[in-house]
Parts: C-alpha cells; sequence; structure tokens
C-alpha cells in the first residue's frame, strides 16, 4: 500500500475550501438533510483544493494525480490508488492534474455503524489509527477493476428506483464494506479478521472522542459513558493502537487547536476556551508540548509558510509500492 510521503505543510483557510460532498451534492455532510451516501465522481479540476471530513469516504484514482493532505503528512495519489477516511480524520486533496479522475462513495457515519459488515472494515482501519497514517494503498489492475465496477452500481440510476432503493442500497454497501475488508485483509495478514470487543469499544471510543474531546478531557469521562474501568479502556487503547487515551484526547486537540490557529482570527485565549482548557496559560503549556512553540509563534511562522511554494505533483515520478498500512514510510 501507499507511498510517496512528505512532510506536513498543512493547508491554512480550510473553511474557504470547498468540501468533496457539497460539489457532489450540494448538501453538507452533518447538515439536517445529509444524505446516507453520496457517489463521489465528477469533474473537481476548478477547484485547487477540495476537503474531505465528517464521513468515511473510500475514493478510489482512476486516472491522473493528485496529493491528500492530512495534519501530519502528505501522500501522493495516482491511478489504482485507494483512500480511506474515517470521521475523526481531514485531509485536503490538492495540485490535482488536469486528467485527475475518481470514483468513489461517501457514507454517513450514524449510516455506517447501522450496517452489520461496517465492523468487519473498521477492524481492519483500526491498524492505522495509532499510527498517525491515513489509509492509503495501491491496488493492482484487477482489484482495481474490480472495485470500480462495484462503485459503480451507486450509479444515479438507483435513485429512480425508490419502492425498494433502501433496501438496495444497505445490500449494496454491506457487499462494497466487505469487498474492501477483503482487500485490506489481503494487506494486513497480522489483522484477525474476526470483531472482537476489544475493537468494538474502541470504535465507540473513537465515537465519542469525535464528539466530546472539546471539553472532556478525562478518560474517566469516555470510560464512563462506554460502561467500563478507566483501567480497561486504557487498556485496550493502548493495545490496539500503542498509544494512550491521553495521546488520542491530545491528538484531537492539537490538530484542531492549530486549524484554529492557523484559519481563524480568534485569539489565543478565546480558543484555549473553546478547546476546553481552563485558562491561556494551561493551554499554551499543553501546545508547547506537542506542537514544540506557543501558540502565537505557531502563527506568525505559518503566515510566513504561506508563502512557500509546493512543487506540482505531476513532477513527483516515484514509483508508489504496494506495502501493507502499517508500513507507510517513503522507500
Amino acid at each position: 500500500m501507499v507511498e510517496n510521503e512528505t512532510s506536513l505543510n498543512f493547508v491554512e483557510n480550510k473553511s474557504m475550501i470547498p468540501h468533496l460532498t457539497d460539489l457532489m451534492s450540494g448538501r453538507r455532510p452533518d447538515g439536517a438533510a445529509g444524505k446516507n451516501y453520496i457517489r463521489l465522481e465528477g469533474d473537481i479540476s476548478a477547484h485547487p483544493e477540495v476537503l474531505l471530513e465528517q464521513g468515511f469516504f473510500f475514493l478510489l484514482v482512476v486516472r491522473g494525480a493528485a496529493r491528500a493532505e492530512d495534519v501530519y503528512r502528505s501522500y501522493v495519489l495516482k491511478a489504482q490508488t485507494l483512500l480511506v477516511l474515517t470521521p475523526s480524520v481531514q485531509v485536503v486533496l490538492k495540485e490535482m492534474s488536469a486528467d485527475f479522475a475518481f470514483t468513489g462513495l461517501y457514507l454517513r457515519p450514524a449510516y455506517f455503524d447501522s450496517l452489520p459488515d461496517g465492523q468487519a472494515l473498521y477492524n481492519q482501519l483500526a491498524v492505522t489509527l495509532g499510527s498517525r497514517r491515513t489509509p492509503v494503498c495501491r491496488l493492482d489492475a484487477a482489484a482495481s477493476a474490480y472495485l470500480q465496477n462495484t462503485l459503480s452500481l451507486f450509479a444515479p440510476r438507483l435513485a429512480d428506483m425508490p419502492l425498494y432503493h433502501a433496501g438496495m442500497v444497505r445490500h449494496l454497501c454491506s457487499f462494497l464494506l466487505l469487498q474492501l475488508t477483503e482487500l485490506l485483509c489481503g494487506i494486513n495478514h497480522d489483522t484477525p479478521v474476526y470483531v472482537s470487543r476489544t475493537n468494538e469499544i474502541f470504535r465507540q471510543f473513537k465515537k465519542l472522542l469525535v464528539q466530546h474531546y472539546k471539553q472532556q478531557h478525562a478518560i474517566s469521562f469516555y470510560a464512563a459513558q462506554l460502561h467500563i474501568s478507566s483501567t480497561y479502556l486504557s487498556r485496550v487503547v493502548k493495545q490496539i493502537t500503542g498509544r494512550t487515551v491521553g495521546d488520542h484526547i491530545a491528538e484531537l486537540l492539537c490538530a484542531e487547536a492549530r486549524r484554529m490557529l492557523e484559519s481563524t482570527d480568534r485569539d489565543v485565549k478565546e480558543i484555549a476556551v473553546a478547546l476546553g482548557f481552563s485558562d491561556q496559560s494551561v493551554f499554551g503549556k499543553f501546545f508547547v508540548r506537542k506542537a514544540g512553540l506557543s501558540p502565537l509563534k505557531f502563527r506568525m511562522r505559518r503566515e510566513l509558510e504561506k508563502e512557500v511554494s509546493v512543487s506540482p505533483v505531476a513532477a513527483d515520478e516515484e514509483k508508489v509500492p504496494s506495502v501493507g498500512l502499517h508500513q507507510l514510510e517513503k522507500k
């Protein structure tokens, strides 16, 4: 599975970047009228950057190239590359070549959770959740073509079948999720194919974390919500990801702090309050510990970095290896 990887230069002003689901359907995934699924296919070349967030995304590159950038690093996407996102991950597509084309599907988190075969896929995705890496993999030609055929079944024609539409969509989604699980099982040879109780607990923890991390920083809150002890939750999260519950909470807090410092003009005190810190001093010490510099210095540095040019992805001809989800370092 992937990749050509570069160090992070995460995009500023993400609030001004169009969301991929908006471009596909004109609706926000978090809106009251949000769809359970959205087919992802079309020309987005008019937009230099496109945002993917707040849902499950399964994106297969058909031709051309682009760069996918998360808060930690960026990945080169080329033909036959599969990108999978969970709701806690935010990615920006950028540096798209003129012939860049893709097909894929967006699933609303609540709908994904209602699908009986979703947990098997999430079990495979959990491999990457502790490594701060976005699941990106290179498929062989046959696997890519078959996956493209499956995604084509979510064509607009499906909406013209109202009588059994809901049932057909659920069956198609289950087939797609199992197909993706099969692909990832072939790559993650050391990951169990069954859905264990610990993986289910971790999944529920991540859902709660995305909802409450700004105001709830204590492990006891999440353990209580899951009706388990703090010690057991700590052990489960450490076992699956190799990181502590505190690490996961701090990761989201730091990512949101960076976003707010980069893309808003709110002062540091306001940001500290918004993220649930008791005062600006506590927030400042936390940010220095995680980012290596103070919030104000971080904001100033990012302003200077806006002037730094980035070479186009088309110039990057390094071969993308097919390696495991847990082996995403640049060769």
